[in-house]
């Protein structure tokens, strides 16, 4: 990290050091002592208060951003040799692995991923909260299975918009656990998954699905989406 000062980023780095020792235990101040004697050393016109504000206010930031993880992720050609994970495996794995809840949003979903509603049946089967959002469910050819086992664990949503007939669901997010979030280019299909070049991103992020879960909140108040009932 980059400080443009030698002493602030002796301080950063030492703090970062004592923070690694103590392996997610306790932030407290008196576990920092190099960084206090440090701190103190080098700037001795701190206060002790000070002093200890300052490493509260870099420890508290440094835990922060180790609790989100982004990461690329694509489709290409299989061909090629990717150093980023592939969509298709991350979605098969996030929905796999999903313990508590999913929800998943769809403009377009084929028969290619038919294993993956299958999943997707048999996890809302174990109790498993998912949320679906479609785009224009009759324009859906390959959720009849998603839609002849809707429950409480599996709830359907639809979006259509009459004023607009252009207007449409075009978001492609996939949230497990309300922790692992993937949003990307990527439709349920074969070229989303294996034939186009999509992109997207990977994120372990509490602030993000706060912001996902509460943006959801507000379009199902709104009435934006349809509960599919029938």
């Amino acid at each position: 990290m980059q400080f443009g000062s030698l002493k602030t980023e002796l301080i950063y780095d030492t703090i970062k050091d004592e923070m690694a020792a103590l392996s997610g235990g306790s932030l407290e101040c008196a576990l920092f002592p190099k960084s206090l004697a440090l701190i103190e050393r080098e700037y001795p016109q701190l206060s002790r208060e000070q002093a200890i504000s300052l490493v509260e206010l870099v420890s508290n930031a440094l835990s922060e951003k180790q609790k989100e993880k982004i990461s690329l992720v694509a489709t290409v050609p299989p061909a090629f040799s990717l150093k980023t994970k592939r969509i298709q495996n991350v979605v098969e794995d996030l929905i796999k692995n999903a313990k508590k809840s999913i929800l998943l949003t769809g403009y377009s979903v084929s028969e290619f991923v038919s294993e993956m509603i299958d999943t997707l049946v048999e996890k809302s089967q174990k109790g498993v909260l998912i949320k679906i959002f479609f785009n224009d469910i009759k324009s859906q050819v390959s959720i009849e299975k998603i839609l002849r086992y809707r429950s409480k664990f599996l709830q359907v949503y639809n979006y259509t918009n009459k004023e607009d007939k252009m207007a449409a669901l075009h978001a492609k997010i996939l949230m497990v656990d309300d922790a692992d979030v993937l949003i990307s280019s990527a439709n349920l299909s074969y070229h989303g998954m294996a034939g186009n070049i999509e992109i997207g991103t990977q994120v372990c992020s509490e602030k993000i699905v706060k912001q996902i879960n509460e943006l959801f909140k507000q379009l199902l108040f709104s009435k934006v989406f349809t509960a599919v009932n029938e």
